[in-house]
């Protein structure tokens, strides 16, 4: 059964998220500018290396259920938000899990890494289906858009694709760092003022020290 922290923690989370999702505050990525670098995910990975996974669960199906009601072309659009978020939580959970004995930075460089490469190699094939099969007119949009921006002539092609999927995970790549880095400063932040309280200390450092806060 769900404790009340772990309940409370992953809904709070999934609040600040949803605040950050509807503020005029994410950063269109240029060569494909329909794709946004949003702050609303750093809520998502301060509720895992906060708390835990279980309650960065909750804040990203919370998260990823309001979206699908008032969130903008639904069901597409939170879909493949949901799929980044969750397969970079996952992917950071079993490459922090691996190296958890060696250390805090181990388990940040470990969970950096593979939750990186999950999300890439999901996003990759999520944006495939979305570009050939359910939405062909969006990659015509997509390398017209990125012809633009390189200068270029792009086809609709293999060369086309070859180009979108790149810059597809280039972006992927950049949104981790974006997310990761805040989320670790406002962490860090967090435990030396002591705003949760002199006892409280992230997931992330309690799993590397082996000391389990109840």
């Amino acid at each position: 059964m769900l404790s009340t922290r772990t309940i409370t923690s992953g809904a709070s989370m999934a609040a600040l998220a949803l605040i950050l999702a509807f503020l005029p505050l994410s950063i269109p990525f240029p060569p494909i500018p329909y794709l946004r670098i949003d702050p609303a995910e750093i809520p998502v990975f301060i509720s895992l290396l906060g708390f835990g996974p279980l309650p960065a669960l909750i804040t990203n199906m919370v998260y990823y259920f309001v979206l699908l009601a008032v969130g903008e072309f639904t069901p597409v659009g939170p879909t493949m938000k949901f799929l980044a978020v969750a397969s970079s939580l996952l992917g950071f959970w079993l490459g922090s899990r691996m190296v958890y004995a060696r250390g805090f930075k181990p388990m940040l460089a470990a969970g950096t890494f593979l939750g990186t490469v999950l999300r890439v190699l999901t996003m990759t094939a999520a944006n495939y289906v979305v570009l050939l099969i359910l939405f062909p007119d969006f990659f015509s949009l997509a390398t017209a858009l990125l012809g633009a921006f390189l200068g270029v002539d792009i086809s609709s092609g293999q060369a086309g694709l070859f180009l979108v999927m790149v810059f597809t995970a280039v972006y992927n790549v950049l949104h981790m760092g974006f997310s990761l880095i805040p989320t670790i400063i406002l962490l860090k932040a967090i435990q030396k003022t002591r705003a949760l309280g002199s006892k409280w200390t992230p997931w992330m450092i309690q799993t590397s020290t082996g000391k389990r806060q109840s």
